[in-house]
């Protein structure tokens, strides 16, 4: 018999967690958007496009970058909102059709766009791969999740687009590690390799502990049916 940590016996996820997570989800997306008002406010220059000056004379390079931040936000948005428990009780019909803004967005967006800018980004090979990497398994869990809710597995479901939505907010992640860093004196370019790295370590490993909590939480609730499925 596994004996789990005592932090993993607590079937459910605490208030104190809960509210941790929203807060950090909610004022992460208002500062990413917030953030992202420079891409498109005129006579303005994002930093980004400071930082990467020589490929800002690209044109596709500069669109690309533009498109996939508006996906980029349109996914964060719409999946924020279908977590709403309330609006998936009350208007399922806009829970789907949030669902499918955020599958469209990313299917026809964010993944060949995300694609497209892995091979110029920056970090040389290590930030390439991590894109790379970053881009199929947002697209490969989106997938998987698509497919079990097709079937009418909704545990599965929630499970992978769970872990999709995981991989989407690395955006915030991936920024709040980019300040700490920097003020701890880290060089930019290690700062940037590593910052991506270990935004997505924190937000899957962070995903699976919410999912541990939530079966271990329906497994106490049907033990019954627990045994039956197995």
């Amino acid at each position: 018999m596994i004996h789990l940590p005592q932090i993993f016996r607590n079937t459910k996820l605490t208030f104190v967690e809960t509210t941790l997570f929203w807060s950090v989800l909610f004022i992460g997306t208002g500062a990413i958007v917030w953030n992202s008002l420079a891409y498109f406010l005129p006579n303005t220059m994002h930093q980004f496009f400071f930082e990467r000056i020589e490929l800002t004379m690209q044109d596709w390079w500069k669109y690309t970058v533009l498109t996939h931040v508006v996906a980029g936000l349109t996914c964060l948005i719409s999946s924020l909102l279908q977590y709403s428990k309330i609006l998936l009780k009350r208007t399922p019909r806009v829970h789907k059709y949030l669902g499918h803004i955020y599958a469209l967005s990313i299917i026809t967006v964010v993944f060949p766009t995300g694609v497209a800018l892995s091979f110029v980004a920056k970090g040389g090979t290590s930030g390439m791969v991590g894109f790379l990497i970053l881009s199929f398994a947002t697209l490969l869990t989106l997938l998987l999740g698509m497919a079990a809710i097709y079937k009418r597995n909704i545990r599965s479901h929630q499970a992978w687009i769970t872990r999709s939505f995981a991989l989407i907010t690395t955006a915030i992640t991936f920024r709040t590690l980019q300040i700490g860093l920097d003020e701890l004196g880290l060089d930019p370019d290690s700062n940037y390799q590593f910052s991506l790295w270990l935004s997505i370590a924190i937000n899957l490993i962070l995903a699976e502990y919410y999912l541990l909590k939530t079966r271990t939480s329906r497994s106490n609730k049907n033990p019954k049916q627990t045994t039956q499925t197995r």
